[in-house]
């Protein structure tokens, strides 16, 4: 069975089902490249609004540095590091919050809330299998990934050549000028070529979106073998539901006797009442003989206990079988089970 599915071609779209079984194992729609995208962008802007503070903070390591030649070696490498650690703490701690907080939102922007699953990282067979890893590398998902790759290299390549050719004359003259000129100069080089990285890093990244959707999509088809599994599992064996619906076409056709000492059965909540009747060969089907809600409901209510009629309180069914159902018609699927379980708590099946 398993080898025949195996061979199966999967032409069915994933169910509901199939789809929030693979997320709770951590399957889900995810893609990385608007993940990184989003974070060098966020980076980006940090570096460029940062960029004077930053730079303070290099030139006051320098400075501290310059001030120490005449002190012991000892004494000013420990400030030196002192002071370098807490202008590095100061500049990259803003920085992983922002890369973190970044990450965390659009990740969980991606798959849609968040997922919490260890079975990704668990050893698997097929990742160790060569014939697995032979398709794996053929795969359509693998030739989309190398397709986007060597875009980045071409758009980073293009927007190198362009900016360096605009800024070639400068750059050979900033020697000239000195050291006032040469900061600058490559920073004005820089600012252009981080700008179009992080944009070409999220385009690529808003166009891989439905890209990965629609990969894990296809990736969740189903074959016919189970897709009738999964429906025979969840919707019962359709042999069953074919009777179901035939024993409920017979009990319409006969004539059910109804009132409430008729009933084998009492459902309530409240002041409400349903009575039920259910007797093997006379009903196919439970059926509904009695019912009342408010003053009549409690007057039906106290009758049944004189009666001896067995009394159940279940807020949800009575609810379910007073507003679906009518008088000496059949109980309706949804609410055969819970039922089911009364006439068996009763001896009545």
């Amino acid at each position: 069975m398993a080898q025949q599915q195996d061979t199966e071609e999967k032409s069915l779209p994933a169910s509901w089902h199939k789809l929030r079984e693979a997320r709770r194992r951590g399957q889900v729609s995810q893609s990385r490249d608007f993940i990184a995208g989003a974070t060098l962008c966020a980076t980006m802007a940090y570096l460029l609004f940062a960029w004077p503070l930053i730079w303070d903070h290099v030139v006051e390591v320098v400075q501290v540095v310059s001030t120490l030649q005449a002190a012991p070696f000892a004494e000013a490498s420990a400030r030196a590091t002192r002071h370098a650690m807490v202008a590095l703490v100061l500049v990259t701690a803003p920085l992983a919050g922002i890369v973190v907080a970044v990450t965390l939102t659009f990740g969980i922007l991606v798959t849609r809330g968040l997922v919490f699953s260890a079975e990704p990282v668990k050893p698997k067979f097929q990742h160790i299998n060569p014939a697995q890893g032979v398709k794996r590398i053929a795969s359509l998902r693998n030739v989309i990934e190398f397709a986007k790759g060597l875009a980045k290299v071409v758009i980073l390549a293009t927007a190198f050549a362009l900016v360096l050719s605009m800024w070639l004359q400068p750059l050979f003259d900033a020697p000239a000028c000195g050291e006032p000129c040469l900061g600058p100069v490559l920073l004005a080089v820089a600012k252009p070529l981080a700008i179009t990285a992080a944009l070409a890093f999220l385009a690529i990244g808003l166009i891989d979106l439905p890209i990965q959707r629609w990969l894990f999509l296809r990736d969740m088809r189903m074959t016919r073998t189970e897709h009738k599994r999964e429906r025979k599992s969840y919707e019962g064996d359709p042999f069953i539901r074919s009777e179901l619906q035939r024993q409920r076409r017979e009990a319409v056709k006969r004539t059910v006797r109804v009132g409430l000492r008729n009933a084998v059965l009492a459902v309530v909540h409240g002041d409400r009442i349903v009575g039920l009747r259910y007797v093997p060969g006379e009903t196919p089907a439970p059926a509904v003989v009695a019912r009342g809600k408010g003053a009549a409901g409690a007057a039906m209510i106290a009758q049944a206990r004189e009666m001896g009629i067995p009394i159940f309180d279940d807020a949800e069914l009575a609810a379910r079988l007073y507003h679906g159902h009518r008088i000496g018609r059949p109980i309706s699927p949804e609410t055969f089970q819970p039922v089911a379980r009364l006439l068996t708590r009763l001896g009545l099946v």
